[in-house]
């Protein structure tokens, strides 16, 4: 929806723009993660309502697609 509304406020297409989904999630959200809680590992369903578990760079939780997708997207802002 994000790109369509920029391409209609542009009058352009998204890629004319030059715009990608890089990653797309719901805003209500519920996954079985492993987490350490008084101690011992855990099994939790854990639900992040609008927002997503962050990671550290190169996790290996973070598919390699969207690991380049960073790295370049860092590249092109550094290149500013």
């Amino acid at each position: 929806m994000l790109l369509q509304s920029f391409a209609k406020m542009f009058k352009t297409t998204p890629d004319d723009l030059d715009m990608h989904v890089i990653y797309d999630v719901s805003h209500n959200i519920a996954k079985v993660e492993e987490h350490f809680v008084d101690g011992k590992q855990k099994t939790l369903l854990v639900h992040r309502k609008g927002s997503t578990r962050a990671f550290p760079p190169h996790h290996p939780l973070i598919p390699v697609d969207y690991q380049v997708a960073v790295i370049s997207l860092s590249e092109k802002v550094r290149l500013l």
